[in-house]
């Protein structure tokens, strides 16, 4: 294993877009959101796709996701606090509300087992019918350096060229079961308690609260946003479905999207 870094605050490892500092991935919002909003000092490393897996077995880190194209993933952060290097953003979450207790929870022990829940239902019902249309999208948004990586990993998930995953005279079918997705996700909220307000409950606990699971539905509505285009017809689509409770869950992670650190 390498030396561990020489740094007085955590190191949060992320992937960075064309346009310097500024962040994109779902999976790393996720810890980047956690990280703000507990006010925790850090410091973001930026490492592009062919250096992730490197970066990981420099820790002595186990794959993320083994068995898959892509086995070594970020998040990632490094604690010079209790030297310790964690991945994986439900693992980050956990880990900082256990060692930073005075802080805001985001994983609770009582509520890990029906985050995790959540996260898988929104892993298998949402996420399938946005990644055809949103990977391919990604790919001139990503450095240089990224772009030949992200292109074969995700034309070997997919079996087809970025090109042909999802041709425009698609889009519109896409969109449609995007929206019927999110539809599913929004009657699991509604389920979970009383609707807060107009365009009904937008976070796991009502009241905007939230939680783990609630930064991760946020990190891969931002991920859509920053793709489509923030004044873009698709993404005021977006705003409006379900009676905006998307775009109101967004607002309510907005004061913890800093991204200069």
């Amino acid at each position: 294993m390498a030396a561990l870094p020489d740094t007085d605050v955590i190191l949060f490892y992320d992937i960075p877009s064309s346009t310097p500092s500024t962040a994109w991935s779902p999976n790393t919002w996720k810890t980047r959101y956690a990280l703000n909003l507990k006010r925790l000092p850090y410091r973001t490393v930026w490492v592009e796709y062919p250096d992730i897996a490197a970066l990981l077995q420099s820790f002595g880190h186990a794959p993320t996701e083994p068995g898959t194209p892509t086995p070594y993933t970020l998040p990632a952060i490094f604690d010079p606090r209790t030297q310790r290097f964690v991945a994986e953003s439900a693992r980050i979450a956990a880990y900082l509300d256990d060692t930073y207790p005075d802080t805001p929870a985001l994983s609770p022990k009582s509520l890990r087992p029906f985050q995790a829940a959540f996260q898988h239902a929104f892993a298998t019902t949402v996420q399938p019918p946005i990644l055809p249309l949103f990977l391919p999208r990604t790919h001139p948004l990503l450095q240089p350096a990224s772009q030949p990586y992200f292109r074969r990993t995700r034309e070997h998930m997919f079996r087809a060229a970025l090109e042909e995953i999802c041709p425009p005279p698609a889009h519109a079918q896409q969109w449609a079961a995007i929206e019927r997705a999110f539809g599913v996700a929004a009657g699991w909220l509604d389920a979970a308690g009383d609707a807060d307000g107009a365009g009904g409950q937008a976070t796991l606990l009502g009241e905007g609260k939230l939680t783990h699971a609630d930064l991760s539905v946020a990190g891969w509505l931002v991920w859509m946003r920053i793709v489509a285009g923030r004044e873009s017809a698709e993404w005021r689509a977006v705003e409006g479905w379900h009676g905006g409770r998307w775009k109101k869950l967004l607002d309510v992670v907005e004061p913890w999207s800093d991204c200069s650190r």
